[in-house]
């Protein structure tokens, strides 16, 4: 463990080069990137469940809504060579604390072969109702065999 965090740090330390990453089947609802690439890091800005195909949010209930976050989240990846295996750490921010079984559930079905870490800050207020999750993530470029 001391060894993986020392080669992170060390990582970090050597300025590793920066790219602005995005996924072209959606556009970014503010000004920001949807990812930055910092050496093999890929930090990926809060992604919430709206539907760049129709235009509109998923169903205002956590179910529908974690399922379509994770697809944007996925989409991003896949658009820049990683998928959700790749994904080493989430943060899960929900409207409603009484969402987190619901969020679980979906959470668990489609990280089911390796979790990332994972914080859940419940409480969130976007100022607008139908956004119940938001989830931005941390992955990381590996070697592929």
């Amino acid at each position: 463990m001391a060894t993986c965090l020392a080669a992170a740090l060390a990582a970090c330390a050597t300025a590793p080069s920066v790219a602005l990453l995005h996924d072209p089947a959606s556009t970014p609802l503010g000004p920001y990137s949807q990812a930055v690439a910092a050496g093999d890091f890929v930090f990926v800005s809060g992604i919430i469940a709206f539907d760049p195909t129709t235009g509109t949010f998923a169903a205002p209930e956590i179910g529908p809504q974690t399922t379509q976050a994770i697809s944007n989240l996925e989409s991003l990846l896949r658009a820049n060579g990683l998928s959700l295996d790749d994904v080493v750490k989430t943060t899960v921010f929900l409207r409603n604390a009484s969402d987190m079984p619901g969020m679980n559930a979906v959470y668990a079905d489609r990280f089911s072969a390796r979790p990332p870490a994972r914080t859940t800050v419940p409480g969130a207020d976007w100022g607008r109702p139908d956004i119940l999750i938001e989830i931005e993530a941390i992955a990381v470029r590996r070697q592929r065999r």
